[in-house]
């Protein structure tokens, strides 16, 4: 089974030279550090890549679970010339990662509002992406985190009952997973990058949304459920379309919701 630093040859091997790789072996998050080098002038297409993080980082502040040899961790700088909505970067991204998994290990994807990529039902891939304003978006980084393997010891046991990993033991392996995983993603992100605004994205996204017809809990930023609702879909504009209990429809154009178990 694979396992150790990721190979900058193969990575450029399926890239090319579009864009700029940097490659770690141990950092604390990706997007620090992608967002130190944004703020020093890096260009738009620099890409950070790390075998672990020490302090790897979800939306809400949590701790993302980034252990040696089995995950892709990477981060990635954009430059954005016109006003776009951080939603649609990272809607983007996460139809990127669904259709990549299901072309380099060719089993079915879903999504769950808003960022994170699941498989076999249990979440593979989170995704955050944040941004410097001053005037207008000087820069945003896209981090993506995904469970590639299954982690030596397994899971951490509070996350070991929703977490999984692209790879299982049923699931043939590619040649260099991780590295095939990181250039398909870079190479459908960028193109539907390319044209954001266009949001060719939308019908890929609603085809593996997990939510719909499900009861859902919606989240405060403390984690406290605020209701409960019925997902409706996704709308043009990727907010989660939902229906309470009385009976009113309204659209969550963030937050966080969780699956009624």
């Amino acid at each position: 089974m694979p396992n150790g630093l990721l190979s900058e040859s193969v990575l450029k091997e399926r890239l090319g030279d579009a864009f700029r790789l940097q490659l770690y072996g141990e950092v604390d998050s990706t997007n620090t550090l992608a967002r130190e080098f944004a703020a020093a002038g890096a260009p738009e297409g620099t890409i950070i890549l790390a075998d672990t993080q020490r302090q790897g980082r979800g939306r809400m502040g949590r701790q993302f679970f980034s252990p040696k040899g089995s995950g892709l961790y990477m981060s990635i700088i954009l430059r954005p010339e016109s006003a776009v909505t951080p939603l649609y970067i990272t809607t983007a991204a996460a139809v990127a990662v669904a259709e990549a998994i299901e072309e380099v290990a060719g089993i079915p994807s879903s999504i769950k509002w808003v960022n994170d990529v699941y498989c076999r039902g249990k979440k593979v891939c989170g995704i955050l992406t944040e941004g410097a304003i001053a005037d207008n978006l000087q820069y945003a980084v896209l981090g993506i985190g995904i469970n590639v393997l299954s982690p030596i010891g397994g899971f951490p046991p509070e996350i070991e009952s929703r977490a999984g990993a692209v790879f299982d033991e049923k699931t043939p392996l590619a040649a260099h997973p991780r590295e095939e995983l990181a250039a398909a993603i870079i190479t459908r992100f960028w193109g539907y990058y390319a044209a954001l605004s266009a949001k060719a994205f939308l019908q890929s996204y609603r085809k593996r949304d997990i939510l719909k017809g499900r009861t859902v809990e919606v989240l405060d930023i403390n984690g406290t459920v605020i209701e409960e609702v019925t997902a409706q879909g996704i709308t043009d504009d990727f907010a989660l379309l939902v229906v309470d209990r009385y009976g009113k429809t309204k659209a969550l154009s963030s937050g966080e919701v969780s699956l009624r178990l």
